[in-house]
């Protein structure tokens, strides 16, 4: 009868049942006092309480039977007891929902955000990327900023000098105290006597000087020094270039490297997708009984090759990606995709004797070794003057004082030196012997370097040639291997040639379109070889440029 009790009828009738229970004591009190007439208005006051906590809470008025309205009233405190227990629970829950829901926020926002979209990668924005990021040409620079500093080195020499220092001493040396008390100015009649001539007390000094010296004329020493250091300097500049082409190519190199693999991968997954399918339709027919057994495992081994040759060219690709990140100098996560597609190869503009020209007029290597060569001729020209006097000016300014602030002595200097070498023990004939040695050292270097150029040029021009060659015949190779492949499918099909032949001319698809893309990655890499060689791979250069032909 009182099942029904909801919460929401407890929560409007909590009042009323609290007003309803103290009629029902009250009318109680009077029935034990005996005084019948009094438990009226407590039954009047206590029927309507109840008919309005059955309608608050959906059950119906009780009688007045006193069982039956204990029953009510215990069932109502039950009731409300049991709801706000669930109440409590409610709201524990709740906290705990809202504390995880919290904690959840501050790891969710604690975690990195999903990473963007990778922008498209061009083999100009990756050329330029590798110039500004990567730690090799970096190092480059440094040794070409280290030979800028020793050519302002030897510069120097051409201005005079000027050298500060600050002394103390302290001496009862009888020399050290009649010299000090002359330069201090502080020498009298007293300290000629004989005790203090002999056994003088020790004496303080603070010694302050200025030293200057200038030379002028060394026999062309400074000035041999100087055409050596800017000689080197600038070979340094050149070596600086050639670094930055030599990534200029490793970058082609790498970038078309990963071009190939992703092309490499396409063909093995389009491979793995006809396997597939060729296995599919081959289970087919055994089932219907038009070909063997043994056509559908020979069709599941080709397919279990084809996801191995996926396998490997997904290797492939991941490796080509981190030897490209490497030149770049950046992490392999920040790499976009190559955006530069594998174009059909042109033809090389010039002949070979015009690259050839070229290169030796304008490889970075070749020049960085002729400044090398003239700086070692400039050496022995400077260890033969070395035999030559030198004459300078000297000056210095000296304060000597007892004490650091206090009264001083001062006295200056001033002068001119020769000064020529009589003889050194052979060291000077030495020294020019050596000299003309790595003279004649950088000379065949030289030679060595122009004749390593030009045919660096000449074998990059042919293989650019031999390139070309072999993707054109690569890719008539690839049209044929699909015409065969379609004409076999369909002997195939017509029972008249067995599934080896079908399967052999499949793989046949495969390696011909890798064997094109490989060729025309080779062309590239042979072309900005060619470029390299001849010292025209720069930053600025056509074949940089994504979707132009070179």
């Amino acid at each position: 009868m009182f099942r029904g009790i909801g919460l929401a009828g407890v929560e409007r009738g909590d009042d009323i049942s609290d007003g309803a229970a103290a009629a029902l004591q009250k009318m109680q009190d009077a029935q034990a006092g005996g005084v019948a007439e009094q438990t009226e208005p407590f039954r009047g006051e206590f029927d309507l309480l109840a008919r309005a906590i059955g309608r608050c809470h959906g059950v119906a008025a009780p009688s007045r039977a006193p069982a039956s309205q204990k029953i009510l009233l215990d069932n109502i405190a039950i009731q409300k007891y049991s709801v706000k227990r669930k109440m409590r629970y409610r709201m524990r829950v709740a906290h705990r929902l809202t504390l995880s829901l919290a904690a959840l926020a501050a790891v969710s926002a604690a975690l990195p955000l999903p990473a963007r979209a990778q922008q498209p990668l061009t083999l100009d924005s990756a050329v330029r990327m590798a110039l500004e990021h990567n730690p090799e040409l970096r190092a480059a620079g440094e040794d070409d900023r280290a030979a800028a500093a020793r050519a302002a080195q030897s510069r120097a020499a051409w201005f005079p000098r000027l050298d500060f220092s600050q002394g103390f001493t302290r001496s009862d040396n009888p020399v050290f105290v009649f010299g000090t008390l002359l330069t201090q100015r502080r020498f009298t009649a007293a300290n000629f006597g004989l005790s203090s001539l002999n056994t003088p007390h020790a004496l303080d000094n603070f010694d302050t000087r200025f030293t200057a010296n200038m030379t002028l004329f060394d026999s062309g020493r400074t000035w041999l020094r100087t055409r050596v250091a800017e000689r080197q300097k600038t070979a340094a500049d050149y070596e600086l270039e050639q670094a930055r082409q030599d990534l200029i190519l490793r970058v082609v190199q790498a970038y078309f490297g990963v071009v190939v693999a992703l092309e490499d991968l396409s063909a093995a997954q389009d491979g793995l997708k006809s396997a597939q399918a060729n296995r599919e339709r081959i289970a087919a027919f055994e089932h219907a009984g038009q070909v063997v057994t043994s056509d559908l495992l020979s069709a599941q081994v080709f397919e279990a090759q084809a996801r191995d040759r996926e396998l490997r060219a997904e290797n492939a690709v991941a490796v080509a990606r981190l030897s490209l990140a490497r030149e770049l100098g950046v992490e392999p996560a920040a790499l976009g995709e190559p955006s530069a597609g594998l174009t059909e190869p042109s033809e090389i503009p010039g002949g070979i004797e015009e690259w050839d020209n070229e290169a030796v007029r304008a490889r970075p290597l070749l020049r960085a070794v002729e400044m090398q060569a003239d700086a070692a001729r400039k050496g022995e020209k400077l260890a033969k003057v070395e035999f030559g006097p030198s004459i300078g000016l000297f000056s210095e300014f000296e304060r000597d004082a007892l004490t650091l602030g206090g009264p001083s002595g001062t006295n200056w200097t001033a002068g001119v030196r020769l000064n020529w070498n009589i003889f050194a023990g052979g060291a000077d004939r030495n020294r020019a012997a050596e000299a003309a040695a790595e003279k004649r050292k950088a000379e065949d270097q030289l030679e060595w370097v122009r004749s390593g150029v030009r045919l660096e040029l000449r074998r990059a021009y042919l293989e650019s040639g031999a390139a070309a060659a072999r993707a054109a015949a690569a890719r008539q190779s690839a049209d044929q291997a699909r015409e065969s492949l379609r004409i076999i499918e369909n002997r195939y099909q017509a029972g008249l040639v067995t599934i080896t032949e079908l399967l052999r001319a499949e793989e046949a698809v495969v390696e011909a379109r890798t064997g094109y893309v490989a060729a025309v990655g080779d062309w590239y890499a042979a072309r900005a070889s060619l470029e390299r060689a001849a010292g025209k791979l720069t930053a600025d250069s056509p074949l940089l440029l994504a979707g132009e032909k070179p």
